[in-house]
């Protein structure tokens, strides 16, 4: 059979962290077995679903680089194959129409809730040949000693008591399926090989192996994939911080997002992987079962070492800032973790504003601060090598009697800030007439 995967994004909401992980494993499979990965947005729930997040899962998977193969499937558009399907399992009568109004139904979950039992309806109605009712339901016997079985690729054999199921929901009506049903229909249409997703969706499989074998379809091999967790080992929410991938876009190079959600249940010989090298590793018997922990330590030190890698030009394309000098770029993409605290560099670019008094050096007076300012200002002046400046600021130092007093005004001359990078260096970024331009203006502070 050939290997056939999908992603099946519902447009409720943007394509979250956990949803892109899966996204990512369902791909590293198909290449790794040339095989397919279908791209299926599941839009039945018209009230909910909205277009911007459509969108949403269409540019967060190009982004990341994960494309699928041929068209994009959307359930709103397949109603006649579920609606056929449909009436298959009501002329058959493995369905049938269910009379019991919505208000009966939810006060009988609440009641079975109260008494901690799995929530199922044990329908009278199946017996008898309707034509309508409140919702379609495919019959299951609530005497059944039968178990359901089967072997998920990650976790080994999983068994379920079918009679806990109750009389499973399949469709509001012919032109509205429900999510267990639609699912099957479109994994037996499209002729999905392996389902891979998350763990939360293992209660469901057994009601769609009933659906599939009400069907008379062969089923798929199941894999369900460990939870990504937050730090405290709960789910990860929006409580963790940012959990939708367009959020992290500002911020993150994609080829780091992927690196890292890599990992999040699976272990690869080396943290900096390429998806090539990725391909080549994965094996769907080696996903964690244990929780993935979303450690954004860890993604920010993946994205900081995918950031160095940049040449000038292309990191200057990434930040949208064609202004920043070339000689300047090491000198942010050594320090740099997230793509938006370029910010904090900008006085490589732009000439920085700042107090007088953050050029005081410990108890030194202003005059000594311009003292030390003009006589570096005739180092910079006249001394073009790097190790030149730095010996004759070390001895500017030793004859002030204070290293500090020699580079301190001068640091803050050129950034504004209390902290930087080493002044030589941003000397050597900045040029001559730059650097002497923001001492002469440190100097008129001071005048």
């Amino acid at each position: 059979m050939k290997v056939k995967v999908r992603i099946a994004p519902s447009p409720t909401g943007f394509l979250h962290i956990g949803l892109a992980r899966a996204a990512l494993f369902n791909w590293l499979f198909a290449k790794k077995n040339s095989g397919d990965f279908i791209l299926r947005i599941e839009d039945t729930d018209l009230e909910r679903s909205e277009q911007r997040y459509d969108d949403d899962v269409v540019e967060a998977l190009k982004w990341l680089g994960l494309n699928w193969d041929g068209q994009i499937y959307r359930q709103s558009e397949r109603l006649d194959i579920y609606e056929k399907y449909l009436k298959e399992l009501l002329d058959s009568g493995k369905a049938f129409w269910c009379g019991h109004p919505k208000e009966e139904l939810e006060a009988e979950q609440k009641e079975q809730m109260a008494r901690k039992e799995p929530p199922r309806h044990i329908c009278e109605h199946k017996k008898e040949k309707r034509s309508e009712g409140q919702i379609i339901r495919l019959a299951v016997d609530e005497n059944s000693t039968k178990t359901i079985r089967f072997d998920d690729a990650i976790r080994g054999t999983i068994e379920w008591e079918e009679r806990l199921l109750g009389d499973l929901s399949l469709a509001k009506d012919l032109k509205v399926p429900l999510y267990n049903f639609a699912v099957v229909v479109d994994d037996v249409d499209m002729e999905i090989s392996h389902v891979i997703r998350g763990e939360d969706h293992i209660s469901n499989t057994p009601k769609q192996i009933l659906i599939y074998e009400a069907l008379g379809k062969n089923l798929p091999i199941f894999a369900h994939l460990p939870l990504v967790l937050g730090p405290d080992k709960s789910k990860l929410s929006k409580r963790h911080g940012a959990t939708a991938i367009n959020e992290y876009k500002k911020d993150y190079l994609p080829e780091a997002m992927i690196n890292f959600m890599g990992f999040l249940g699976y272990t690869y010989s080396k943290d900096i992987i390429s998806l090539e090298e990725m391909i080549k590793e994965f094996e769907l018997e080696k996903v964690h079962k244990s929780g993935a922990i979303f450690d954004v330590k860890k993604l920010n030190w993946i994205n900081s070492q995918y950031i160095k890698r940049l040449s000038p030009a292309e990191f200057k394309k990434v930040v949208k800032m064609p202004d920043i000098p070339d000689a300047a770029v090491p000198l942010i993409t050594e320090r740099l973790e997230k793509l938006s605290d370029v910010q904090n560099f900008s006085y490589l670019w732009e000439e920085p504003g700042y107090d007088k008094e953050l050029l005081k050096w410990k108890n030194f007076t202003f005059e000594d601060i311009k003292k030390s300012l003009e006589e570096s200002r005739m180092i910079v002046e006249r001394i073009v090598e790097k190790d030149a400046i730095r010996s004759a600021l070390d001895d500017l130092g030793k004859k002030m009697g204070d290293r500090g007093l020699a580079y301190w005004p001068l640091r803050v001359a050129v950034t504004g800030e209390e902290k930087s990078p080493d002044p030589i260096d941003i000397i050597s970024a900045l040029g001559k007439e730059e650097t002497l331009k923001r001492i002469d203006s440190a100097i008129k502070k001071l005048e």
